[in-house]
């Protein structure tokens, strides 16, 4: 159930996440893996039926893992420390979320752990996330990627404590014009966990560069996450915020997110659990708003 804190209607919606997930070995190093998942959207919200990972590939186990299809690039290892919400978060960034049509290679060794991703041409209109200008203006339309390439770095303590890093860079075209343009981001990230309590937190810049009339858009955000299991129960807090310009005479930095999250999650079993949040924003003119839900999964 979704309602704003000033409203008085609340909306009872449905979905669910259909899916698989398979691995057959080749030999003594090498299996082949797949996995395919789609969210499907009760019939008050639109009957949607969307894509979230489609891929396949093969698993080398010391040689790393190489896989062909849509799902994350690889710069959301540094934003998924943050993204601990059932609902919300992960919305101090500028990512453009999952992508179709990439190669990923992703490795570790130790503590030290590494992905790469390259993204072929997508010749249909993608979403592009702003990065300045108008705060209500969250992507632009009528775009398409020529290609696009992101890599991310980390490396974990034993003791709880990792750092993350990454850069994400597309190139861009217009698919109503002859304009052309880019977009690139980077982001560092830290997270640490002890005795039950977690924390995690995120700072990222990003560009938006339209080459043929010289707009150029800047960005930068920063995510903050924190949570506390104890037995059943997880009580999470976070807050992100995000702040861009154009390049006009004059303009200057202008708010474009500013929330605070709350959270409760109750895990019945293994595969049932009960959780509400509470989104409490900080722009003007935007409501705040809480959910309660309820996930089965299979």
């Amino acid at each position: 159930m979704y309602a704003d804190h000033n409203d008085e209607d609340a909306e009872l919606v449905g979905s669910s996440r259909l899916g698989w997930s398979g691995k057959v070995a080749l030999n003594d190093t090498w299996s082949g893996i797949a996995k395919t998942e789609w969210q499907v959207s009760a019939e008050n919200s639109d009957n949607k039926f969307d894509s979230r990972h489609i891929w396949v590939g093969f698993d080398g186990t010391q040689y790393g893992k190489i896989i062909f299809g849509q799902t994350d690039t690889a710069f959301y290892d540094v934003l998924e420390p943050t993204d601990i919400f059932n609902e919300w978060g992960d919305a101090g960034n500028f990512y453009d979320g999952r992508q179709e049509g990439q190669v990923i290679y992703s490795n570790s060794f130790g503590g030290f752990k590494g992905k790469l991703s390259y993204q072929t041409n997508d010749d249909e209109a993608v979403k592009v996330t702003d990065v300045g200008g108008n705060s209500f203006t969250t992507e632009f339309p009528d775009i398409k990627r020529n290609w696009a390439y992101a890599a991310a770095v980390g490396y974990d303590f034993d003791f709880g404590l990792g750092f993350n890093g990454g850069y994400a860079y597309s190139d861009l075209e217009s698919t109503t014009n002859s304009n052309t343009g880019e977009k690139s981001e980077w982001a560092l990230g830290a997270h640490y966990a002890i005795n039950g309590f977690y924390f995690a937190g995120m700072y990222t810049e990003g560009d938006l560069k339209n080459d043929s009339t010289g707009y150029k858009g800047e960005g930068r955000g920063y995510e903050l996450a924190a949570s506390y299991n104890v037995d059943a129960w997880t009580f999470l807090a976070g807050y992100n915020f995000k702040e861009g310009k154009d390049n006009t005479a004059g303009s200057s930095y202008e708010d474009m997110l500013d929330e605070t999250l709350l959270g409760v999650q109750y895990n019945f079993t293994s595969k049932l659990k009960a959780y509400t949040e509470y989104k409490i924003q900080g722009i003007d003119g935007l409501d705040d708003e809480f959910t309660v839900a309820l996930q089965y999964n299979f």
